[in-house]
């Protein structure tokens, strides 16, 4: 046997054993919550048409793993307020959206595609057919972030991580998490 391949031999061993060990990795709501919250709290101008401009303010996300099957739901609130040529409207409004989340192999993130808007709701509820324009642009904003942004990624520190880019091949999601499958 060459002097080597007793090396190479442990080090595939090592591997296995700590696939055996480790054979899955999960990321929680609150986790998937805070990273959005990081990435997504903002203010953002819109226009729905020439004559209504508006200011979207996300300020609480909430995600929900697993509550309906293979979907994750993420919940926006948010506060709008629109200038209209009369009288300046102030509201809030809250989107949910349901979505199938998949994990991209090649840059070790979770991604969320089929996104469906579920409930839109404004309060107070008397101003929700006015905002109605404002509210449907700013849904699209949310909705095109969540459709191109990471909802997660694997930190590049640590050997789990390390692992998970390695033999990371798919993720299941259950109830209150999603679980990175490991095989070799």
């Amino acid at each position: 046997m060459k002097p080597g391949a007793i090396g190479g031999w442990k080090a595939i061993l090592l591997v296995l054993g700590l696939t055996g060990c480790a054979s899955h990795y999960s990321v929680s709501e609150s986790e998937l919550s805070q990273h959005l919250n990081r990435h997504l709290r903002s203010e953002t101008e819109l226009s729905a048409d020439r004559f209504l401009r508006a200011t979207l303010t996300l300020s609480d996300i909430d995600v929900q793993i697993g509550r309906t099957p293979d979907r994750v739901t993420v919940t926006a609130d948010s506060r709008l307020s629109v200038k209209t040529p009369l009288v300046p409207l102030k509201a809030r409004v809250e989107f949910e959206f349901e979505a199938r989340p998949w994990y991209d192999r090649g840059d070790h993130s979770v991604y969320l595609q089929e996104l469906t808007l579920v409930r839109m709701e404004a309060t107070p509820r008397q101003l929700e057919q006015l905002i109605l324009p404002a509210s449907q642009e700013a849904m699209r904003f949310v909705r095109l972030y969540l459709e191109s942004q990471p909802v997660y990624r694997l930190d590049q520190k640590g050997w789990k991580e390390d692992l998970l880019r390695r033999f990371g091949k798919e993720i299941q999601i259950q109830p209150g998490r999603l679980e990175f499958v490991l095989r070799p």
